[in-house]
């Protein structure tokens, strides 16, 4: 069997590889962990006994490059949580293939911090939200006279104002530049493609959230047509 510096390299190519997360072994997370501490305490104890010596040197580069691999898995595999997470906030899958357990308790948690954050904050986009109901107005009783023996002739009544119609300002939308190629997101009836260096225009809630989750950033302009 291939020692684990092997292995991590050849974890690290196959996670580069693939838009989703690749196929890891279970415990991945606790046998990396003992790895990357054995050989500290390794280096640590031959750089003690012989503090110029060829092999505490060699231990420590080792350790130093396992880390990196390790940090490069890692942080892969949470950006690809972070990004199914938000997908799956705007109504995609929730699925998560290849995931670990520890991968999931993250997604489980990111997902529900951004159902509650749309909830709480963006409830109109939730779908069969009801339209507000219009505040009714108050008629006040006014005492009526009594008839005056010749009463005159009143004036002629003045027609009621009605307040002109307001045509309905244009939906606002936001330009952001994606940092990343992600997988598609629906944007009403449309799907987006998400491409690195894209310009698209997205409804503020989305955009700031793939903002958020770096996978795109704003561009200061103040787009009125639709998501592209």
């Amino acid at each position: 069997m291939p020692d684990h510096f092997t292995l991590l390299l050849e974890w690290r190519r196959n996670e580069a590889a693939v838009r989703g997360l690749a196929k890891l072994p279970h415990d991945f997370y606790p046998s990396t962990q003992s790895y990357l501490a054995e050989l500290k305490r390794s280096y640590e104890t031959d750089l003690r006994e012989n503090p110029s010596g060829r092999k505490g040197e060699i231990s420590r580069q080792t350790y130093q490059r396992a880390s990196a691999l390790a940090r490069d898995i890692v942080e892969g595999r949470v950006q690809k949580v972070l990004t199914a997470a938000f997908q799956a906030s705007i109504g995609g899958a929730r699925d998560l293939p290849n995931s670990l357990p520890e991968e999931r308790s993250i997604f489980d948690q990111l997902l529900g911090t951004l159902l509650e954050h749309r909830r709480s904050v963006a409830s109109y986009l939730e779908p069969g939200h009801p339209p507000s109901a219009p505040v009714a107005g108050r008629v006040a009783n006014v005492p009526v006279a009594a008839p005056a023996a010749n009463p005159a002739k009143p004036p002629p009544e003045a027609p009621p104002i009605v307040p002109s119609a307001r045509s309905p300002s244009p939906p606002a939308f936001t330009y952001v530049r994606i940092l990343k190629d992600q997988r598609p997101i629906e944007v009403g009836t449309e799907t987006i493609d998400l491409r690195a260096d894209d310009v698209v225009t997205l409804p503020p809630e989305q955009a700031k959230l793939l903002v958020e989750a770096r996978i795109a950033e704003p561009i200061e302009t103040h787009p009125t047509r639709p998501a592209t």
